[in-house]
């Protein structure tokens, strides 16, 4: 049985396309409409420059704080160092006008003694030249240094300096303790008319000081000069000069050659009886006696033989009373000083 499929064959036909439909002209004009507008609030478009200026002036905004806390500080730090200077200029100031007592109000003396009067300071050569040369400030303590001429030298002290309440305080004094604690008892110490000394320290700020000379019916005493300088580590220790005044010095000389020379004609005497006598010098005090109505002289005499002078000393004790009067003398023998002591011969 054959399986291949019947083979058809299709009538030919010929299919016309379809006819084209032709739409009647029509005049149609299609007026397009312009799309809304939306209005939106203007915004700023910013440029490089706009936005590179803006930078700059945040960051200068931003430094502007700590700038102006900086400035702030820098101010206070000058006032500090400034009023520290003013505090010391015028501490040296007053020293140099004369004004102990306010300078001693400027700086505390720690109870070492008593300054010496506005007039002493007055009357000596006080400092020039003086300057604050460098202030250093650390919180609430500093340093000033100072320098000034006296004695024609120039000294160069570190002041101390604490700040309480806002207010600066040296700690750091140029007082110093004049040592005038002599032992010898005729000693009168005064400058300006004031006297010095006693038992409480005197105090002296820088300068060149002249001791009073001070005359007694007996005594002489002063006409040194000594210089303060303010520094601790140059103790100031004035010398005092103290003599006989002139007419019982040429007193007690006459009474120790006559003396020697009745000690010439006597057996034993150490002075050579064919010695000339001559003053040795000037006589000068030994000490007091015990009940201070009385003082020791040494009066120095050389005797010379064939050109060879040997020098003796004769003790001479001059007895006065309350007012200073001279009312008695007594000699001892030539170079004798344990030697009990008689009157003098006239």
């Amino acid at each position: 049985m054959s399986t291949a499929m019947p083979e058809f064959e299709m009538p030919s036909q010929a299919v016309a396309p379809p006819a084209a439909v032709v739409e009647p002209a029509v005049d149609v004009r299609v007026e397009t409409a312009e799309p809304p507008v939306l209005r939106r609030r203007s915004v700023p478009t910013f440029g490089w420059r706009q936005i590179a200026i803006a930078a700059v002036v945040g960051a200068m905004l931003g430094a502007a704080v700590p700038a102006a806390f900086e400035a702030s500080e820098r101010s206070a730090a000058t006032a500090s160092v400034d009023g520290l200077r003013a505090v010391a200029l015028d501490y040296l100031t007053a020293i140099a006008e004369g004004r102990a007592e306010l300078a001693s109000e400027v700086v505390p003396l720690e109870s070492r003694g008593a300054v010496a009067p506005d007039a002493v300071l007055q009357a000596a050569d006080r400092i020039e030249a003086f300057e604050v040369r460098l202030v250093h400030v650390d919180g609430d303590v500093g340093t000033a240094e100072v320098r000034y001429r006296v004695g024609g030298s120039d000294i160069f002290r570190t002041l101390q300096a604490e700040r309480a309440g806002g207010t600066w305080r040296l700690m750091t004094s140029l007082a110093e303790v004049a040592d005038l604690a002599y032992y010898d008892p005729i000693t009168r110490v005064q400058i300006a008319g004031v006297p010095l000394g006693g038992e409480e320290p005197v105090l002296l700020y820088p300068g060149t000081y002249t001791i009073d000379i001070v005359s007694g019916p007996i005594f002489l005493t002063g006409g040194d000069v000594f210089v303060v300088d303010g520094d601790p580590l140059t103790p100031t220790v004035p010398y005092v000069t103290a003599g006989i005044v002139p007419q019982i010095s040429d007193y007690a000389t006459q009474l120790a050659l006559v003396t020697i020379a009745a000690c010439q004609v006597e057996p034993g005497c150490p002075v050579p009886a064919e010695a000339r006598l001559e003053p040795a010098g000037e006589v000068y005090p030994m000490g007091m006696g015990t009940t201070m109505g009385s003082i020791d002289l040494s009066v120095p005499v050389t005797a010379t033989v064939d050109g060879a002078p040997e020098w003796f000393e004769v003790r001479v004790r001059v007895v006065f009373d309350d007012d200073g009067v001279a009312t008695e003398w007594l000699c001892g023998e030539p170079g004798e000083y344990g030697a009990e002591l008689q009157p003098c011969a006239p």
